[in-house]
């Protein structure tokens, strides 16, 4: 979801930014299911058993999903690129202070 569409999905929402009012608390109303069931996540849906349960789970991901800022390539790239050259570094740090300890319990040893 791009900025844009994630600032007018807030608006629609009343969502304020962090740096304004504090965000709008918004009430979920019990409702009452077909099989007299009361949930709060609204009318439970007609599939049985697991299943229903297996759908509802997906369509809350789905709906998370829609709300993840994502980066964008650059951003990716460069933060996979920062990542690889700090792993190379340390890796070579601790690869050093391995051959290093190792000749020095070597002498003691030996």
């Amino acid at each position: 979801m791009t900025k844009k569409k994630l600032r007018k999905l807030k608006a629609s929402q009343g969502i304020k930014d962090k740096d304004s009012a504090p965000l709008k608390v918004l009430k979920t109303s019990t409702l009452k299911a077909p099989e007299g069931k009361e949930t709060s996540r609204g009318v439970a849906p007609a599939l049985p058993g697991k299943w229903a349960h297996v759908l509802q789970f997906l369509k809350e991901v789905r709906a998370e999903f829609d709300k993840i800022a994502w980066s964008n390539r650059k951003e990716t790239v460069a933060l996979t690129s920062a990542v690889v050259v700090i792993t190379i570094f340390f890796t070579g740090y601790l690869g050093l202070v391995d051959i290093a300890l190792s000749k020095v319990v070597g002498s003691l040893i030996g």
